[in-house]
């Protein structure tokens, strides 16, 4: 049985489904028994649902203004990012910090500028 730090930190990736079988097996029992922390996972769907719904209601952006982006970054590279093994690093990684094993940081070059995206010895996401 996990106890309540554990299935705060596992929280997240159950509202994603994201967990491995026996990890979800586990946050299900101690969520059955604790209202603490079953609070905490409404609390973290209620955030879910509010994001995705942000996201589904913000407008398009307009051709113009993608229009003065191009004409004003001729010849520049705006970003560059290999998205394959981006996110396999990063699902990887993630789930290697989450054990403690080794951790990692990820970083993009947007405008020409490196962009951290993320560093688990930092505590995650930039």
């Amino acid at each position: 049985m996990i106890d309540c730090d554990k299935a705060r930190e596992l929280i997240p990736w159950y509202v994603n489904k994201t967990l491995a079988e026996e990890e979800e097996r586990e946050i299900a029992s101690h969520l059955a028994g604790c209202s603490t922390c079953r609070e905490e996972l409404a609390q973290a769907i209620s955030l879910s649902w509010k994001l995705d719904t942000a996201f589904d209601r913000m407008p398009a952006v307009p051709e113009r203004v993608w229009e003065k982006v191009r004409t004003r970054a001729q010849g520049i590279s705006l970003a560059q990012i290999d998205v394959g093994s981006f996110l396999l690093g990063l699902s990887l990684g993630l789930s290697v910090t989450r054990s403690g094993i080794p951790k990692f940081k990820s970083d993009l070059r947007l405008l020409g500028r490196k962009v951290a995206l993320f560093n688990s010895s930092k505590g995650g996401l930039k």
